[in-house]
């Protein structure tokens, strides 16, 4: 009788998981693609609350918004200057940002320490491109921008700049 009760259980279950197509990846997915498109409302929102106090997108680094007080405390910059990153509590993706005019700035979105949006690199590359900086920023994306230099002062395509290496850079014009 435990026997034929212990099956029973087992096949009810197995057909549970074979009919909700339940999926942890997918989830896990999910979740970091809402806290990108937060992170991305976030840092467009200590942009504008900068510019609002009468900085110029110029001069624009997280190092400057960090010594502005613009930034929470939750909120790390490691580096200096126009070399600062950006990471945010409880995430493992980086942003790094540098004026591209006075009216525009860039950022340099590196997703790779992100296992669960690494998983499906060329999605979440391109879907937080195309969604966040293109859409809810009205910027321009470049999926083969991968470094910066040091020389220029910018960020280029290194030579391995591809659609699923998990950086890529987007420009947010005001």
């Amino acid at each position: 009788m435990p026997y034929l009760v212990a099956s029973i259980i087992a096949i009810v279950s197995a057909m549970v998981v074979l009919l909700s197509r339940y999926e942890a990846d997918d989830s896990l997915i999910k979740v970091e693609i809402q806290r990108m498109e937060t992170m991305f409302s976030l840092v467009d929102s200590y942009v504008n609350i900068y510019i609002q106090a009468g900085g110029n997108l110029a001069d624009i680094n997280f190092n400057e918004l960090k010594d502005s007080g613009i930034l929470p405390a939750n909120a790390t910059v490691t580096g200096t200057g126009l070399e600062s990153k950006l990471s945010f509590k409880e995430s493992n993706v980086s942003w790094q940002m540098i004026s591209k005019d006075s009216s525009s700035y860039k950022l340099l979105v590196d997703m790779r320490n992100n296992s669960s949006l690494m998983s499906k690199a060329v999605f979440s590359e391109s879907f937080s491109g195309k969604e966040f900086c293109e859409k809810l920023l009205f910027g321009d994306y470049d999926s083969l921008i991968n470094s910066y230099n040091t020389t220029t002062k910018n960020f280029e395509n290194n030579g391995s700049g591809s659609k699923n290496d998990g950086i890529f850079e987007c420009i947010v014009y005001k």
